[in-house]
């Protein structure tokens, strides 16, 4: 196990531990009305607050966001394309370098 500790956590509760590439792409795939949000967290991050989310928007479109602990550290970012999120989750989710060239991202609203 070379790469980060990540849970993978779909709407209807159901966590899997290190998700591979693949399992991501499929559960991207099947996000949809019921389904609509996947989130995958850092665990062995030294504080709380470091995940990647993904919510599938009635129209098809993907909001994708990730923190790194404090609230001023979570961005977001909104694309129709389902290869381009999994790129860039898979990219997070093994701690490989690059993933965030994949969007241009944008502070989160909320602030948190």
């Amino acid at each position: 196990m070379g790469g980060p500790e990540v849970r993978a956590e779909t709407s209807h509760g159901v966590a899997y531990d290190a998700p591979s590439g693949a399992l991501l792409l499929r559960l991207l795939d099947e996000l949809g009305p019921g389904n609509q949000y996947l989130i995958v967290d850092r665990l062995d991050a030294p504080d709380a607050g470091h995940f990647m989310q993904v919510y599938r928007e009635v129209d098809g479109t993907f909001a994708v966001e990730y923190r790194e602990g404090a609230a001023d550290r979570h961005f977001e970012a909104v694309t129709a394309d389902l290869w381009q999120v999994h790129e860039a989750l898979a990219a997070w989710a093994a701690g490989a370098p690059g993933w965030r060239d994949a969007f241009d991202w944008r502070p989160w609203p909320s602030g948190g």
